[in-house]
């Protein structure tokens, strides 16, 4: 039966690399899962881990089409390194360079229970590692070197592959500060234009509304210059661009604001 795979942010179940004593209909069954949710979403290999199953359990699709079934696996050999480049179905559309290694040996149990052995290198030794990571309760993210972290996670957070070097996305979670205060400077200009046709008694209340306005915009315009910096560094191929950005951006936020206040102070 086709089931569902666990994907980000969902967090997998906490129990992991649950060896198989039994090997009953039950194993059966969760193998059978694995090869019709790999057929039906198109993919080379799954670990049960993916599909909410603590069992130590992978079946790897081969390029003739038959299935590899390791069950209770165990990586004992090593050897060499490789840079690949990897996705997974748990990042859906996001991938990140991985370091692995080039050759590796395992044993594991067939469906009999019979101990086996497999010398894999290429891209079957790559998939194997990586299904035996999520055996392990992980995934590719936690093998990423500091700097390719950082740039995967700039993906993760923008929901996007193309992002490249770390580079600046085109847009930033600062940017919902700064529409706000666009919101609320406008409601001032609005307040601005009706002044001129308000009693005392009414215009008082307004000046009073429009006060506690301006001074909610000046605590945004702050919130904004600290966390857009915070922000900005996140990115460090465009620190310095998006310091400027951001210093610019206040600067004439705050003329605005400062031309509402002048004319309450002086005119009203």
């Amino acid at each position: 039966m086709v089931q569902d795979i666990i994907v980000y942010p969902q967090t997998p179940s906490l129990g992991y690399n649950v060896d198989i004593r039994v090997f009953d209909k039950e194993v059966l069954e969760l193998i059978q899962d694995l090869k019709d949710t790999i057929e039906a979403n198109n993919l080379k290999a799954l670990a049960a881990f993916q599909i909410g199953s603590s069992k130590s359990v992978i079946v790897v699709k081969k390029e003739d089409g038959e299935f590899l079934e390791l069950i209770n696996i165990r990586m004992f050999k090593r050897e060499g390194t490789v840079i690949t480049r990897e996705s997974t179905a748990y990042f859906p559309g996001l991938s990140a360079e991985v370091k692995r290694y080039k050759k590796i040996t395992i044993s594991y149990q067939d469906i009999a229970g019979t101990q086996q052995y497999l010398e894999a290198d290429g891209e079957l030794a790559i998939t194997l590692q990586r299904k035996y990571d999520y055996i392990f309760g992980g995934n590719f993210r936690l093998r990423l070197d500091e700097d390719e972290k950082k740039l995967f996670d700039a993906k993760l957070e923008f929901g996007t592959d193309v992002i490249d070097k770390n580079d600046c996305p085109t847009t930033f979670k600062r940017d919902v500060l700064l529409k706000g205060f666009n919101y609320l400077l406008i409601a001032s200009v609005i307040g601005v234009l009706i002044s001129f046709f308000l009693g005392d008694e009414s215009l008082k209340v307004l000046v009073q509304i429009e006060n506690y306005t301006m001074f909610v915009m000046l605590g945004t315009l702050l919130v904004y210059f600290f966390y857009a910096q915070y922000e900005g560094k996140q990115y460090k191929h465009c620190t310095s661009c998006q310091i400027g950005n951001i210093i610019g951006t206040c600067i004439i936020s705050l003329a605005k604001l400062l031309g509402v206040f002048i004319f309450y102070y002086f005119l009203v």
